[in-house]
């Protein structure tokens, strides 16, 4: 949801603990509360199926082409939008009780709709509005959001940011609200563009900010992101006339009903422009009015009460009067007006000269009077009759629709929005229509020639920065020293590397521990046949010695080559270096023991 309930500071206590109340939960819109129908009384046609399930995702059609909506020959006829809306033939209908994603389906896929279609009112926390703020705007369709909050007393610089997810925000009233120039700096960095995609408010073409006590003229550095912006009010703030950009001049005489009292919808739809201002003709606008639905009331359970079938006809020039139902197959009696006089002398009987009964041989009229009053009474017995079908005939269809299951339990209260304070009366000072600032409103095609990238505003100077140009450069300095050390450490490395000669690998000698792992015949084998080195050469010996060999058992193998007898110097140096250090011990004198 765009806008959350926020909790309430309470009284504190005696210990200065501040107190806060839990914000209320989530109340659902009254679409909510009509259930589905379980049973139809009609045969329901393919494009009611369909759009009831495309109705689930109205983000994710984006048609190139509309669909011509045929309008039903009479009242009789099948009608998809009756069939989708029951409650569209209703006198009291009211958008509130339709699920906003039937309503966005159904003005993004029919065109020639009726005009009750243009605009649809919503809450701002209602939850289905992100979703809404998804449709995306095609040369057959358009979506504009119309958000008016004058004197609304949430509307604070911490809570402006919610509004980023406004993506199709085309007018804005913010007026007598406590923001200042630095929340429209918060909603302006909300405005980001990419090659695809626009997100944040950046279609914003009308801003009020009538008013505004805090706004100052630091707001005119942050309004270069809303490229369409095209009327600004800013009459009763701090701003001084003339610091504005240029493109934003005085609005003349011509254009001076556009701004306030007129309403945001209706200004919108006047905006002078000779190029297309909306990527289509046809434009649909969703009406903010309100932060939440309205809270429901209980009412008492009551019997559910049928529509009175009854039809009224009253005769011109006559006293009576015709009572039928369409259920009658007879045509109705007429019946005499009923007549109180005040005074008892003056009521005197009433003749009716229209009525035939009383036209005879002892009535008030004879001859070419009484045919005149016959043919009268029988266009007037015509006329009821062509009434009373029209009236049964509404009702069927009236019947037909709302015979679909849809109950209502709980009823709500009025949907009060928000309207401008009361002002007292003053007279208009010079400095107002300098500051109803105006220019030209670019056309969509403008669009396509704008930058994607928004510029950022230039940081000031007396901004302290985390990362300077000097810290930059004494860092580059210190890697640069890191990498040369490491190179150097390398180098020396490969020399020292190329400079000692190669050892032959050293021949594992057998141990006589028992539980270890003896070592195969291969191995043996390729020691035996690993190159000798230069100071084996010297020595003599070009293998591995036999002593060795005898140790493991190896002599006895015809495969092995034959080695020369080792000599006793070699004999001691192939002795491991546990046997060759060992110093020979004295035996334990038996014989001299206990002899002393």
């Amino acid at each position: 949801m765009i806008w959350l309930r926020s909790a309430t500071a309470a009284k504190s206590n005696d210990a200065s603990v501040d107190n806060f109340v839990h914000p209320p939960p989530y109340v659902p819109g009254p679409y909510a509360l009509t259930a589905p129908p379980t049973a139809l009384p009609f045969t329901p046609s393919l494009s009611w199926f369909c759009l009831t399930k495309l109705a689930l995702y109205p983000d994710q059609i984006a048609l190139d082409v509309r669909l011509n909506r045929r309008a039903p020959v009479s009242n009789a006829s099948y009608d998809i939008l009756r069939a989708l809306i029951p409650s569209l033939s209703l006198p009291e209908f009211d958008w509130a009780n339709v699920d906003p994603r039937v309503w966005a389906t159904v003005v993004q896929i029919y065109d020639a709709l009726p005009a009750v279609f243009q605009c649809y009112p919503i809450p701002l926390a209602d939850e289905h509005l992100p979703l809404l703020q998804d449709v995306k705007s095609t040369p057959q369709f358009s979506l504009v959001t119309i958000l008016e909050l004058p004197g609304c007393p949430e509307l604070i610089d911490a809570t402006i940011v919610n509004l980023k997810h406004l993506h199709t925000l085309c007018a804005f009233d913010a007026s007598a609200t406590s923001l200042s120039a630095y929340g429209i700096k918060i909603l302006s960095g909300t405005v980001s563009w990419s090659d695809n995609t626009r997100r944040g408010p950046w279609g914003l073409r009308i801003l009020r900010l009538r008013n505004c006590r805090n706004i100052d003229n630091d707001i005119s550095s942050h309004l270069h992101p809303f490229h369409l912006l095209s009327m600004l009010d800013l009459r009763g703030t701090k701003c001084r006339p003339g610091t504005f950009p240029p493109a934003f001049q005085p609005a003349p005489p011509t254009l001076q009903h556009l701004y306030h009292p007129t309403p945001l919808r209706l200004s919108v739809s006047l905006l002078p422009s000779e190029a297309p201002l909306f990527s289509s003709m046809s434009v649909f606008s969703l009406h903010i009015n309100t932060l939440h639905h309205p809270s429901p009331t209980v009412r008492p359970v009551t019997k559910n009460t049928r529509v009175e079938d009854v039809c009224v006809t009253f005769r011109p020039g006559s006293s009576h009067f015709f009572v039928g139902s369409s259920k009658e197959k007879e045509t109705p009696k007429a019946q005499p007006r009923k007549r109180v006089s005040r005074h008892p002398q003056e009521r005197k009987p009433h003749v009716d000269v229209f009525n035939p009964l009383n036209c005879g041989p002892g009535g008030p009229s004879t001859g070419p009077i009484h045919r005149r009053n016959f043919l009268d009474h029988a266009l007037h017995n015509r006329i009821a009759e062509q009434e009373l079908s029209e009236h049964a005939t509404a009702l069927s269809v009236l019947s037909f629709y709302r015979s679909t299951g849809q109950k209502h339990t709980q009823s709500r209260g009025p949907s009060q929005g928000y309207t401008y304070p009361s002002e007292a009366p003053m007279p208009p000072s010079a400095d107002d229509a300098l500051l109803m600032l105006h220019r030209p409103p670019p056309p969509w095609a403008a669009l396509e020639a704008t930058t994607s990238d928004i510029p950022f505003a230039k940081r000031p100077s007396a901004q302290s920065v985390v990362i300077s140009d000097r810290k930059r450069a004494a860092m580059a300095e210190y890697v640069e020293q890191v990498n040369t050390k490491r190179r150097r450490i390398q180098e020396t490395r490969s020399s020292e590397a190329a400079q000692q000669p190669t050892r032959p690998p050293e021949t594992v000698r057998l141990s006589r521990n028992p539980f270890r792992r003896k070592i195969s015949t291969q191995e043996v084998q390729q020691e035996m046949l690993s190159p000798t080195s230069e100071a084996s050469l010297a020595s003599g010996s070009t293998g591995p010695s036999s002593s060795s060999l005898a140790a493991r058992g190896d002599l006895g193998q015809p495969n092995l080559m034959c080695t020369p007898f080792a000599t006793s110097s070699q004999i001691e140096n192939d002795k491991p270096p546990a046997q060759s250090k060992k110093v020979a011990r004295p035996g334990f004198d038996w014989n001299g023991w206990g002899k002393k």
